[in-house]
């Protein structure tokens, strides 16, 4: 009798630590974000968002763009006053202990073509923890049911030469693209070079490589 209720309690000893390992799998990925690729979706959804957000505004207000979502956030569309350029605020799922704004630059432009004046607008967006999650990266195939300029389709090349050239090292893409970014915003000849130049911009990212550099005749 003693024994039967021992091996009883051990039964239900073991079934509710059973249930308790079944039920922490369950909940933990979900509340302490530990599914890396459904953090990868969710981030590179946010920068979809956004850019298509930015895209918006700079084809409304014809201006750069430098960085601040609650500008998005906060200004009404101009063909639809009831809604904003972004619904709601967005950040990578792997910020910890904070909330980072992701990284937006846009330049804008206007360009004669033919005889129609065109807009000419470019739009990089940035995850904050590029640096330690090389796959939160808006990469090309993105960019293949948008609507792009000109100075976006360059912008396009460029990063994905970086992605192609960083691969999986955070650190090294995260400065790439943060030297293109200062590069943009402090040469206001930029665009020109780099129409002249395909390679101009990728040559200034990365100095050493040889399908970059110029060959010259002897």
């Amino acid at each position: 009798m003693l024994r039967n209720q021992r091996g009883n309690i051990l039964f239900w000893v073991i079934s509710a630590i059973l249930f308790i390992a079944i039920a922490l799998v369950l909940i933990l990925p979900s509340k302490y974000n530990l599914d890396p690729q459904k953090n990868t979706d969710d981030c590179t959804t946010n920068m979809k968002n956004i850019w298509v957000a930015t895209s918006d505004y700079l084809n409304d207000f014809h201006q750069d763009y430098y960085g601040d979502p609650q500008v998005l956030l906060t200004t009404r569309k101009k063909d639809d006053p009831k809604n904003y350029y972004l619904s709601s605020p967005a950040y990578c799922p792997e910020s910890q202990g904070g909330k980072e704004n992701y990284i937006i630059f846009a330049k804008y432009s206007e360009e004669m073509l033919g005889s129609e004046m065109k807009n000419n607008s470019g739009i990089l967006i940035f995850c904050p923890n590029l640096g330690k999650f090389p796959k939160h990266f808006l990469d090309k195939s993105f960019y293949d049911n948008m609507s792009t300029t000109k100075l976006q389709n360059y912008m396009i090349d460029d990063l994905n030469y970086i992605d192609q050239q960083t691969k999986s090292n955070g650190r090294a893409k995260n400065d790439a693209v943060m030297k293109y970014i200062e590069i943009w915003k402090t040469d206001p000849e930029c665009y020109a070079k780099r129409s002249a130049d395909m390679k101009y911009l990728k040559r200034m990212i990365f100095p050493d490589n040889e399908d970059l550099k110029i060959i010259t005749e002897e």
